[in-house]
């Protein structure tokens, strides 16, 4: 088959076309014929060389599938070739604690698409047949949907129970997940504060439906979290930026409430006022990606019409290394979907 792969590396420019072996599925694997991917912030970071995992080389990138099973591995009776499908981006060992109880993205052995092993940049790629969901619905964004879907599904739904008449503020939330973010948030009732420091991307925040939209180049996002929620705060703060936020998400916390950090894009903390941790009685609570099951749930959001991805740039695999560029330049919001056109 042929696939987009890096063999060291580096910048955009290390990605290119390869002739690559076909995968087989073995017992439980099932392949599929990939229609459509999407790029991920994950992508970059693997390429350039993520600290402390070590990738096999060439190595084939890619976290979110959307296509056709085009074989079955033994064992698997509840898919058909032919049949439209996704497929979660985390699988774990299977027969762990964590694994037997949903927990996947737990497991000792956990590992992702795209990350420990090869992923979707790719005609063909092979998961195992739990990971695999039926799907119905558009192949592109159903391309666009897997890990930024599971992220804010669990971060908002699985660690901090979302709920009707919260208040959820979402730092820097002008990418894949934060714009899908919005719409899960929303969908479970909560009212959602939104920022960005570029009026330009604000446009993706208000086509997701944000309450509040705060441009933190212009404005003090907590002065306006509590102005918004008459001096209650925030019930729940996603952040992923954590260097230059996190003291602000503890100032802007409504008491008793959860900041949810899967990432650390500002860096180190820089400095963070303890006394608020206690005297809020916050609850901070780190995790990463998602199980099957919860990308399961998260794809019903999507089919009842609750959620969908923005897609704000398309381009070919072939075009990858472009896509890759445009990432690192900055000026991206909402999701970049490729569409495989190799050969």
């Amino acid at each position: 088959m042929k696939a987009v792969v890096f063999n060291s590396h580096g910048g955009p420019e290390v990605l290119h076309e390869a002739e690559v072996p076909d995968p087989r599925p073995g017992p439980g694997e099932v392949v599929v014929r990939v229609r459509y991917t999407s790029l991920n912030r994950i992508d970059s970071l693997v390429r350039r060389g993520y600290p402390g995992i070590k990738v096999k080389l060439p190595h084939i990138l890619g976290s979110d599938v959307s296509g056709t099973v085009e074989e079955v591995g033994e064992g698997v009776d509840f898919l058909r070739e032919g049949q439209q499908v996704i497929a979660a981006p985390v699988h774990g060992c299977g027969h762990c604690e964590y694994c037997l109880t949903g927990r996947e993205n737990m497991c000792r052995l956990w590992s992702m698409l795209g990350f420990q092993e090869d992923g979707s940049y790719a005609e063909l790629v092979k998961v195992p047949a739990r990971a695999v969901i039926p799907a119905e619905g558009d192949p592109e964004e159903l391309g666009a949907l897997p890990l930024s879907l599971l992220v804010a599904y669990r971060s908002l739904v699985s660690v901090a129970n979302v709920s009707r008449g919260q208040y959820v503020l979402i730092w820097g939330a002008t990418g894949g997940i934060g714009t899908l973010a919005i719409q899960v948030a929303k969908a479970f009732g909560a009212r959602v504060i939104a920022t960005t420091r570029s009026e330009e991307k604000a446009k993706v925040l208000r086509e997701a439906g944000a309450d509040l939209i705060v441009n933190t180049s212009e404005e003090d996002a907590v002065s306006r979290v509590m102005e918004f929620t008459d001096g209650h705060g925030a019930d729940v703060v996603i952040d992923y930026v954590v260097g230059t936020t996190l003291d602000k998400s503890l100032e802007a916390l409504a008491i008793g409430g959860t900041i949810v950090v899967f990432g650390y894009l500002g860096g180190p903390v820089k400095e963070i006022n303890w006394n608020r941790f206690y005297l809020k009685h916050a609850r901070v609570v780190g995790t990463h990606t998602g199980s099957p099951w919860e990308m399961a749930k998260a794809y019903q959001l999507y089919a009842q019409g609750l959620v969908r991805p923005i897609i704000t740039r398309r381009l070919g695999l072939s075009q990858a290394a472009e896509a890759h560029r445009v990432m690192e330049e900055g000026s991206l919001a909402g999701k970049l979907t490729m569409k495989v056109d190799l050969g």
